[in-house]
């Protein structure tokens, strides 16, 4: 697992949500067992809705043991470590995946007005938003107990505005491989 937290895809897999992800569904091996990779920390059970970063492999484990009972994992009659390769392909994968999908936002949507420490400015969202004739706050925004908190950053997972623009802090497309004196 120390590996894994030094892979770059494994840190930006942290700091998306799942809906970004779009992360594929559990699959059963020849066995019928399902895998959860090491470092895993959002439920793949297919029509899961529980969004939730779990704070480790292992309670996500829990999560899929006690919700899900019909999900039979590996690992639960079965031992050893995983070859390091293959934790680095699942995340590798994901962050490839979903950098070629922001490519593509990239090319319609502009980019996320961002002040000189990264965070997002707000000033100039809203404006934006305003620019293409949307309201401030938007109907997701609207309908909670804190409309003002609109393209705030807090709200960023059910904020619809976010989703009008594309986020360059999430744009690092680097996979990461072993070196020599890791491996």
């Amino acid at each position: 697992m120390a590996q894994v937290k030094k892979n770059p895809n494994f840190q930006r897999y942290l700091d998306l949500s799942k809906a970004d992800l779009k992360l594929p569904s559990l699959t059963k091996d020849n066995k019928g067992y399902c895998t959860i990779e090491v470092g895993e920390r959002y439920c793949r059970v297919e029509d899961c809705g529980n969004a939730t970063l779990f704070t480790s492999t292992n309670n996500l484990r829990k999560h899929v043991q006690k919700q899900h009972p019909e999900v039979s994992l590996t690992g639960e009659e079965f031992g050893g470590r995983p070859c390091q390769a293959d934790e680095f392909q699942f995340f590798n994968e994901i962050m490839e995946a979903y950098d070629e999908r922001e490519a593509a936002k990239e090319e319609i949507l502009p980019k996320l007005p961002l002040k000189n420490d990264r965070s997002v400015y707000i000033t100039k969202m809203r404006q934006a938003v305003r620019s293409m004739k949307l309201p401030v706050p938007c109907e997701v925004c609207k309908d909670t107990d804190q409309p003002k908190l609109c393209c705030h950053n807090e709200v960023k997972g059910t904020c619809e505005h976010f989703g009008l623009f594309t986020d360059p802090r999430n744009q690092q497309g680097q996979e990461y491989v072993l070196s020599e004196d890791e491996a």
